[in-house]
């Protein structure tokens, strides 16, 4: 079972869901769903992957991570900030007193 997998089926059994509603509520066929839960599909595409994140109430981005998809308007942001990629290249380098300093500075009040 894959990372997506694996958390579709806890996600879904945390909100007492069955495959077939989830899949009716999404939109697509419940065998779908087993089939990603048991790892032999791969996770679906971004628009179902929200749309399966609003029924289970959970954050969109973190299950697209989750899927290994970058969220569209994470490449957004990607393409258009010169220094994103350059970040990007740099933050497996980074110790952990600059990732505490970026953590302070992105929960910082506006």
């Amino acid at each position: 079972m894959n990372q997506f997998g694996k958390l579709l089926k806890s996600l879904r059994h945390e909100k007492k869901i069955s495959q077939r509603k989830l899949a009716e509520l999404v939109g697509i066929d419940y065998t779908y769903i087993s089939k990603i839960e048991n790892g032999v599909q791969e996770p679906p595409s971004e628009d179902k992957i929200i749309k399966i994140a609003k029924v289970l109430g959970k954050d969109a981005n973190a299950m697209l991570i989750s899927a290994n998809k970058v969220p569209s308007n994470f490449q957004k942001i990607i393409t258009e900030n010169k220094d994103v990629p350059l970040f990007l290249q740099k933050a497996n380098s980074l110790s952990p007193k600059q990732w505490d300093s970026i953590h302070r500075i992105i929960n910082e009040k506006q």
